[in-house]
């Protein structure tokens, strides 16, 4: 898995889907220019193969459920195929990012019941307590025990979606735990070696599409 950075902007003011976002990402990536995050070499990547997965935003007052279609690339000079994922996504979750940090920006904010937000968002109680928590667990580890009491929920989940670049953030997220900020498990061991051991890894894009 290689996780792209295309949120090098302030998400607070993207209002397209993120359908359209990871279209246009993926119709700019060229494979050939791409770094094997196992040997660390450039331009021995192609296009391998794709598959397919479905993604949840809220848009127009309700759930959209979209298709995207996932590339993998495949490093000549160590054999491993690599997932291409841009940080709209958070790994193996059908929820976008933007659907779940409205949601727990709402909910952390106090504007509706919990009752209310999963109604008007069509998820369940036990969904929305496991992202809660989740977040909740990835703010201390990002911020240290101390700093964690010292800012609210709300506070740091604001500054996430006003900052600058969130691709900064969510690069640096990975580069410290290893695994994606909202990303609710650690990567599996995989089934076959040519999975390249779902090495989470972040190179700085060759692609701005803002």
């Amino acid at each position: 898995m290689i996780r792209k950075n295309l949120l090098f902007c302030k998400i607070i003011r993207i209002k397209t889907s993120s359908k359209s976002l990871f279209d246009s990402y993926m119709d700019q990536f060229r494979p050939e220019r791409e770094t094997c995050p196992i040997c660390g070499s450039t331009g021995n990547c192609h296009i391998h193969d794709y598959y397919g997965r479905a993604i949840i935003d809220f848009k127009s007052g309700k759930q959209e459920k979209s298709d995207l279609c996932i590339l993998r690339v495949f490093c000549d000079n160590r054999n491993h195929a690599h997932a291409i994922l841009p940080d709209i996504i958070i790994p193996y979750s059908s929820y976008s990012l933007f659907f779940v940090l409205r949601i727990l920006g709402e909910y952390f904010a106090g504007f509706y019941t919990i009752e209310h937000l999963c109604e008007r968002y069509g998820i369940s109680r036990n969904q929305l307590f496991k992202w809660i928590d989740l977040f909740k667990s990835h703010k201390q580890e990002w911020l240290g025990l101390l700093a964690d009491a010292e800012v609210s929920d709300f506070s740091f989940l604001k500054n996430l979606a006003a900052a600058d670049s969130y691709s900064s953030f969510s690069m640096e997220f990975i580069r410290r735990s290893s695994r994606s900020f909202l990303q609710s498990h650690r990567n599996p061991i995989p089934a076959s070696p040519k999975n390249a051991r779902y090495r989470q890894t972040v190179f700085i894009p060759d692609i701005s599409i803002f």
